[in-house]
Formats: structure tokens, C-alpha cells, sequence
């Protein structure tokens, strides 16, 4: 009587403890990825004189601890060469937005009046000594691009699907 007890208490403690250390043994650190890319781009849209474009930025509320420091936003315009148009920096605060208006084209005298532009989003975090950062978690920002009507405030398109820019730009072949 005395054995078969040991031996159901001990079958009974290595399925406890197998039941315990197997699931452990087989835990993974979760990655948790953002959906923040700190570098992001719009496709090409064409405008023309009597149309503009308008960049946003809204910095979503995040929970947990507060962090020193502040977040910043830069919008850029860009032409079909890649050449920058128009690009501005501002500050942002959590749940709230702000915008960067396309500088108006000139009304054309002739030839092309289609213009084609793209946008860029960028996001860095500025720590309290002043120096920015790649944005950290507590900077994430829901990026539009936006087409309307100057005469009539209508709105056109609305993109809100970006790519993300690499940070570094890769060497070209010689």
C-alpha cells in the first residue's frame, strides 16, 4: 500500500511538474510591433492650379508611464524628381493633430496644368536636453494626405496608406 502511494504521489508530482515546466520551457519574449513607422511616404497624386493638398499627423493617445519630452512631425513635399518642395517642422502633443497646407501652384499659361507631387511623414522624438530621437512608442502618429478643391473646400481623394523610407539611404554602385 505503503509503494503504490509513492508511486501515484510521484507519477502525480511529474505530471504536475510537466504540466508547470513544458509550457515555460517553450515561452517566447513577445515582439510587439507598432503600426508608428517613423519615415513614411504617400504615393504620387497629380493637382492641378485650382486644387491643393493638405499633410496631417494625429498623435494618438498612449497609456502608461509619462516620459520627458515631446514629439515632432515633419511634413515634406516632394516633386517627381524627389526634389523637395515645400517641408516644415511642428510640435504635437498626444490627441491632437496638426497639418501642413501645399503651397499653391501658379495658374498655368500653358503646356502642362497637372502638377504630380508625394508627401513624407516624419516622426522623432525629442528627449528634454533638446536632441531628437527616432520616435519612441509614445510617438504614434496616424499620417493623412489629403486633395481638395480651393474654390470650394471639397475634398477629392484621402490616402492614408503610406510606405515606409528607410532612415539611412543605402551606397549606389559606382
Amino acid at each position: 500500500m505503503k509503494l503504490t502511494y509513492v508511486i501515484t504521489v510521484s507519477a502525480a508530482s511529474l505530471v504536475t511538474a510537466g504540466l508547470i515546466l513544458y509550457p515555460a520551457a517553450h515561452l517566447r519574449a513577445q515582439i510587439i510591433s507598432l503600426a508608428s513607422p517613423q519615415y513614411v511616404t504617400f504615393g504620387m497624386v497629380g493637382i492641378t492650379y485650382s486644387q491643393s493638398a493638405v499633410l496631417s499627423a494625429l498623435l494618438l493617445p498612449m497609456g502608461g508611464p509619462v516620459v520627458a519630452g515631446s514629439c515632432q512631425v515633419t511634413f515634406t513635399y516632394l516633386n517627381e524628381q524627389g526634389g523637395t518642395i515645400a517641408s516644415t517642422t511642428l510640435p504635437l502633443t498626444q490627441n491632437q493633430a496638426v497639418h501642413f497646407n501645399y503651397p499653391p501652384l501658379p495658374v498655368p499659361i500653358g503646356g502642362n496644368t497637372r502638377t504630380q507631387i508625394r508627401g513624407t511623414v516624419q516622426t522623432v522624438f525629442v528627449n528634454p536636453s533638446g536632441s531628437p530621437v527616432p520616435a519612441a512608442p509614445s510617438c504614434a502618429v496616424v499620417p493623412t494626405m489629403e486633395i481638395y478643391n480651393l474654390s470650394t473646400g471639397q475634398t477629392t481623394l484621402i490616402l492614408e496608406n503610406t510606405r515606409v523610407l528607410p532612415e539611412v539611404l543605402p551606397l549606389t554602385a559606382m
